[in-house]
């Protein structure tokens, strides 16, 4: 199935939704897509439709997260199918906790950040 990323923008928010498969193939889409800062704020990716993703795959989707982060813009993904859920959960076993109450530690924690996480975050800092 081929990759695809419909984005729709909402005030400051953009809205992604991914859809097929993430794969060598197709994370260039991911590596090409640019998200501004002082145009957007919040990134909220809906992975409905992101039916297989491969650990290239989940490399590319969590550099973006981490490009966006790095610029101040906050990433929240979520419907997470079974696949790509469980390639997250085995990534992370291989990573331990990183201590930090209320956000997911390991490489996909950017990934499974959600807006609760997010407020407990910047309570602590």
């Amino acid at each position: 199935m081929d990759f695809r990323m419909t984005p729709r923008r909402y005030g400051p928010t953009v809205y992604l939704a991914p859809a097929g498969e993430l794969d060598l193939e197709s994370r260039s889409v991911l590596d090409g897509l640019y998200i501004g800062a002082g145009e957007a704020t919040v990134v909220a990716c809906d992975m409905l439709h992101l039916t297989f993703m491969d650990v290239t795959g989940l490399d590319g989707l969590i550099a973006f997260a981490d490009r966006l982060d790095g610029r101040g813009i906050q990433f929240f993904a979520y419907n997470w199918q079974p696949q790509p859920s469980r390639l997250l959960d085995l990534v992370d076993a291989l990573y331990p906790p990183t201590g930090i109450e209320g956000i997911r530690g390991g490489p996909t924690g950017l990934l499974r950040r959600s807006l609760r996480d997010s407020t407990t975050h910047h309570r602590a800092i």
